[in-house]
């Protein structure tokens, strides 16, 4: 991705994660900020609106981290664990649910006087994750993206908002969650225009970088690996489905010398 598109996409991440987090900070806040401007003081709710929109900042930049954290995470737990990493991802999932609805929820709600006050929060962090996840994995066609997509959406959405959810203060997850589940769905969906848009941005310029031809050696060698690999796999059958013939041609001889006889 060309430097002119990843700004746009970082400060584009911004200002969602920004003004939504404002919007509901001002309707939490109503009776000490935002009436302020019902009642024609102006500087008390710029005062207080300026605090929101550096929370929303600050927010939104967690998020972005959590993302590109994210995409150097999933491709070195491929490198390291290989097929073993999917299931890895899926224990980490369960894990974070876990952790979400009894150490995070759970105890909140319990030191609130109100558990299931408190429980709608993780299972829509789960239903929303599922749900973006299923879209990203219709989005790309060439593979099966749900697992990746789930861990994204559940597992580092539940680590962006620990720093939010162990405050005293319970309006800081309301001001929190919500952005950070739609920055995150925003970054995970929306990534691959990105990069297509530059891609034929530079085409169209007729520039060709270094990286361009190293993407394009990675997906060659990545075509002649899976090509061998399925290759092999064919070998295999066709080796294993020659064996089972030849038991079964030398059951069918020793049925038959038995008849005989």
């Amino acid at each position: 991705m060309t430097s002119k598109y990843l700004v746009k996409f970082y400060f584009t991440t911004l200002l969602i994660g920004t003004v939504i987090s404002t919007v509901i900070s001002l309707i939490l806040e109503y009776e000490n900020v935002t009436s302020y401007l019902f009642r024609g003081e102006i500087g008390e709710f710029l005062a207080g609106l300026v605090w929101f929109i550096t929370f929303g900042l600050l927010i939104a930049t967690i998020s972005q981290v959590a993302f590109f954290v994210y995409l150097f995470v999933h491709p070195l737990g491929m490198g390291i664990f290989r097929s073993f990493w999917p299931y890895i991802q899926l224990l980490l999932i369960i894990y974070a649910i876990f952790d979400l609805f009894y150490f995070r929820f759970y105890e909140v709600g319990v030191d609130q006087g109100s558990v299931w006050g408190f429980m709608w929060i993780p299972i829509m962090m789960i239903v929303f994750g599922v749900l973006v996840a299923r879209y990203k994995n219709q989005q790309v066609k060439e593979a099966n993206v749900f697992i990746p997509s789930l861990f994204f959406m559940v597992f580092i959405t539940a680590i962006t908002m620990i720093p939010f959810i162990v405050v005293d203060d319970t309006s800081w997850i309301f001001r929190s969650v919500f952005a950070i589940l739609v920055m995150n769905a925003y970054q995970l969906i929306k990534l691959p225009d990105y990069i297509e848009a530059s891609q034929q941005e530079k085409e169209a310029r007729g520039r060709i970088t270094k990286s361009d031809i190293n993407d394009k050696k990675r997906a060659e060698l990545r075509k002649e690996r899976d090509d061998k690999a399925r290759q092999e796999k064919i070998a295999k059958q066709q080796k294993k489905k020659a064996k089972n013939d030849e038991k079964k041609a030398v059951k069918n001889r020793k049925r038959g010398s038995v008849k005989e006889r």
